[in-house]
């Protein structure tokens, strides 16, 4: 068969080299080539209802997010109406992730074997039973022992919004695409963080009796270095109105888990009548192959630390902001709009960086380096605020924030589609469940730390700004190559064997 490679003296990119869209592949099909099609009938094709499709799954991640992020926001008035303490919240989170971890590797395997709709069904049936039993009683020690039950099922039910955002990408979306896709899903489980940071202040008040509102917030160049938190013990009233707060939160989640299994019920496939592109109609890697190449795959694996431990610490560390920033004057309601407009402004990041990735696949390692350049540049503004070596401001503490928050959950989706193509052809649902594995220990480890009796909060920025640190030299090193990209962008031009002639180009159909 005839060499087709094009000359590439002008190109001393290593990444544009791999992105070469003939470097490993002929122009033509051959049956040889082609015998890991799963049907090579069926036509290429990519449909409307993706959009529905991506819509639902993207709906299960912001709940499961809204969930696991119930407590954090209104820490200072669960303490009041529960008698918890900064364990008891950090519990909470560990739960989930401890669910999550323990549950991953069998649910990644129901998702590549039994399909999305199965997995989607299970998560769904999963969320309702933990939000529900949250709703039985407010008496503190049995309602205590429920939530961390809930917590624990919530972390499980996340195994299929959280790590499958690749696998459904690539199920359902065509090449340029799938990164976008990915981005969509990822994006609605930080946006669900998001929107536990404004939800619970506003329907719980805090000791003190005031709820989360924009015109209470301290104006933006007031400087808070000397002012002291003030906290005012809260009375029987008080404590009557926050513990209706709580249980009026617990009965919004519990519908809206609702209203998700509903949707699920009614429409969710597996996968499409044809696939979207050319591997998505391929086989994958043995699942248990698939596990253990994982596990000795290099590339992959620098990769996952890259990814897994500073975004894992950040996902926590801004969890409980409102614990961190206590007693520097930033009050519940204020450490809930940083936390907010942060994780929203990664959500903005995600999306923007996605697209640049769908449109240039092969530039993900030099799109990732940058991002971790500026986050750490970012979380060392923030630690030197925190600790007041710079002056304390509110401006100054907003804006580090919303800029680590940018720049760290901007890089998750393109983590996810590089991560993909480095184990390419081990299943998408694999090699996501294994990120999201190590992303939920990176969190628990932080977690565990923080309920060390006495071991205050200072530590927790300095763990930070070393992982994101930590990340910049693994990513220097991962040489990136982009198999499953060569493979969908190639030209087709003879007709696979028994087929029709299916394009690469996906039409679009109903």
């Amino acid at each position: 068969m005839a060499d087709t490679k094009p000359h590439l003296k002008s190109q001393t990119s290593e990444e544009t080299k791999e992105c070469d869209l003939s470097k490993d592949a002929p122009s033509k099909s051959s049956p040889k080539e082609d015998s890991s099609l799963l049907d090579p009938t069926r036509e290429i094709k990519s449909y409307k209802r993706r959009w529905y499709v991506l819509g639902v799954f993207a709906y299960a991640a912001l709940l499961q997010a809204v969930v696991w992020n119930t407590f954090g926001p209104i820490a200072q008035s669960a303490k009041a109406v529960f008698g918890w303490t900064d364990a008891n919240i950090a519990l909470f989170y560990n739960g989930g992730n401890i669910g999550y971890m323990f549950f991953m590797i069998p649910v990644a395997w129901l998702m590549d074997v039994k399909g999305l709709r199965t997995s989607m069904l299970a998560c769904a049936v999963l969320m309702v039973v933990a939000t529900s039993i949250r709703c039985i009683t407010s008496t503190p020690e049995p309602a205590t022992w429920l939530i961390n039950i809930a917590a624990v099922v919530n972390g499980v039910a996340g195994t299929v919004p959280f790590a499958g955002p690749a696998l459904l990408s690539a199920t359902w979306f065509p090449p340029k695409q799938r990164a976008t896709a990915t981005a969509v899903s990822t994006v609605f489980f930080y946006l669900g963080m998001s929107i536990g940071f404004i939800i619970g202040p506003l329907l719980v008040p805090e000791p003190g009796g005031s709820f989360l509102s924009v015109d209470q917030m301290v104006p933006l160049n007031t400087s808070l270095q000397n002012d002291e938190a003030a906290y005012i013990h809260p009375s029987a009233t008080d404590i009557t109105a926050e513990r209706d707060g709580i249980m009026k939160l617990m009965y919004v989640e519990c519908a809206a888990c609702v209203l998700l299994l509903l949707l699920v019920v009614v429409y969710f496939p597996a996968k499409p009548p044809s696939p979207p592109s050319l591997t998505a109609s391929m086989e994958r890697t043995n699942y248990l192959q698939g596990l253990k190449g994982l596990c000795t795959h290099r590339r992959f694996l620098l990769i996952l630390v890259a990814y897994s431990v500073p975004a894992g610490v950040y996902n926590v560390f801004v969890a409980v902001l409102d614990v961190n920033l206590n007693g520097l004057g930033i009050t519940q309601n204020h450490a809930g709009w940083i936390g907010f407009y942060a994780t929203i402004g990664g959500c903005f990041a995600a999306l923007i960086m996605s697209r640049i990735a769908d449109l240039l696949v092969c530039h993900m390692k030099c799109l990732l380096l940058i991002l971790f350049l500026l986050a750490a540049a970012s979380t060392v503004w923030f630690v030197l605020l925190r600790l007041s070596y710079l002056p304390f401001t509110m401006l100054y503490i907003y804006t580090s924030s919303i800029l680590v928050g940018v720049f760290i959950n901007g890089s998750i989706p393109l983590f996810y589609e590089l991560g993909c193509e480095a184990s390419y052809p081990i299943a998408e649902g694999v090699t996501a469940g294994m990120l999201t594995l190590m992303y939920n220990l990176a969190g628990i480890i932080f977690l565990s730390a923080l309920m060390i009796p006495n071991i205050g909060v200072i530590w927790m920025n300095w763990c930070l700004l070393g992982t994101v640190i930590f990340a910049i030299p693994l990513l220097l090193v991962f040489r990136a190559h982009y198999p499953r990209a060569n493979i969908d962008t190639k030209d087709i031009r003879e007709p696979l064997p028994n087929s029709n002639e299916p394009k690469t180009g996906s039409t679009e159909a109903r």
